[in-house]
């Protein structure tokens, strides 16, 4: 009795089930980009931002944070937000050069998080480009279309770009600290 509720509250917490929630959302995500449909998109990145962030204060508030929840949160966040960008460079709304960067750079942090005994969980900066990027989706998929929101989620998505090296710095040098 006690191995399974240690193991109930290692893996099957409110925090992770939002994780995971957020994974098997991308599923209706990609059917909606596909059919063309923006407002459902929309809808989606909302739900997913707030479970992204109802995990996060979840798991500190009640100390619900598993090795788990740091691989399984970041995890959900880079594909939750990386498939409508590669849609985004599909439509030419996003230079193709731009997210092939992202994408190695999510590589690497993935790698060093696989190798890392707390999974590394997400840096503060890391957490504010991530904002960025969930800002940038949400506003390019906006019902409103007007041409500003356009500009503006293009300002986000270079502000999550810069973001993206940045925090790709940190992590490395906190690599570099854990060996």
């Amino acid at each position: 009795m006690l191995v399974r509720k240690n193991l109930q509250r290692l893996a099957l917490n409110i925090p992770n089930i939002l994780s995971i929630s957020r994974l098997l959302l991308v599923f209706p995500l990609i059917l909606f980009l596909e059919i063309n449909r923006p407002f459902y998109v929309f809808i989606l990145i909302i739900i997913g931002g707030l479970t992204d962030y109802f995990d996060g204060l979840i798991a500190r508030k009640f100390d619900l944070k598993t090795r788990l929840g740091a691989i399984l949160d970041p995890l959900s966040d880079k594909v939750f937000y990386l498939i409508p960008l590669v849609f985004l460079c599909k439509n030419n709304l996003i230079p193709f050069w731009s997210l092939t960067l992202i994408l190695f750079r999510e590589l690497i942090i993935s790698s060093l998080r696989n190798i890392t005994k707390d999974g590394l969980p997400a840096s503060h900066l890391g957490k504010i480009k991530t904002f960025f990027f969930f800002i940038s989706v949400i506003t390019f998929f906006a019902p409103l279309k007007v041409s500003l929101l356009n500009y503006l989620a293009l300002v986000f998505y270079w502000i999550g770009f810069i973001l993206t090296f940045l925090t790709l710095f940190g992590y490395l040098r906190i690599k570099k600290n854990l060996i």
